[in-house]
């Protein structure tokens, strides 16, 4: 009987120490997510392209392609929201509350917010206006907001700035707005 019990004992140890993670449990998740969203023309343009974003921890890769820009030139870029964290949104042409047939950064940041990330370095357009931009930002670095501080992704926007106006360049001016959704 005494057998049986210790070999009882025993297997339960076993057990028990078996089903025991050798990994560190100070370890802490991954967090990995994916977003996109579509960039839409602003001030009739004729830009248009998608961003996506991918989070992993705190590291977040963005990645803006988009055509219809103007060729050779600069175009900065932020991903934009409000202050109150509520939903930022891309700007209707009913925005152009002057009438001058341009929506400026005062009349869309109602819409889509506060620059909350600029993305740097801002890409040149080539030859015939497309931009493709890839960048990896360490969150709560270098300026970086958190990805607390950042907010809900989704309750953010992407804008592109740069137009030829009146005959010059000006980067202010929005050009393709999108809204991130989270995939």
């Amino acid at each position: 009987m005494k057998t049986v019990k210790l070999f009882a004992l025993s297997m339960l140890v076993f057990i028990g120490l078996a089903s025991c993670s050798s990994d560190d449990d100070n370890t802490p998740t991954p967090v990995v997510a994916n977003y996109s969203g579509t960039l839409n023309q602003l001030n009739n343009s004729g830009a248009s392209g998608m961003v996506n974003i991918i989070v992993d921890n705190n590291k977040m890769t963005v990645s803006v392609t988009a055509t219809g820009m103007v060729p050779n030139q600069p175009h900065p870029q932020h991903i934009h929201g409000k202050d109150d964290g509520s939903n930022a949104t891309c700007p209707p042409t009913s925005a152009d509350t002057d009438g001058d047939g341009i929506i400026t950064i005062p009349e869309g940041a109602p819409f889509y917010g506060a620059v909350l990330l600029p993305l740097e370095d801002f890409p040149m357009a080539d030859a015939n206006g497309n931009v493709n931009y890839t960048k990896t930002f360490t969150l709560g670095e270098n300026g970086v907001l958190t990805l607390e501080a950042l907010g809900t992704l989704e309750n953010r926007t992407i804008v592109l700035h740069g137009l030829n106006n009146g005959g010059s360049y000006v980067a202010t001016i929005p050009v393709a707005c999108g809204e991130i959704t989270k995939i």
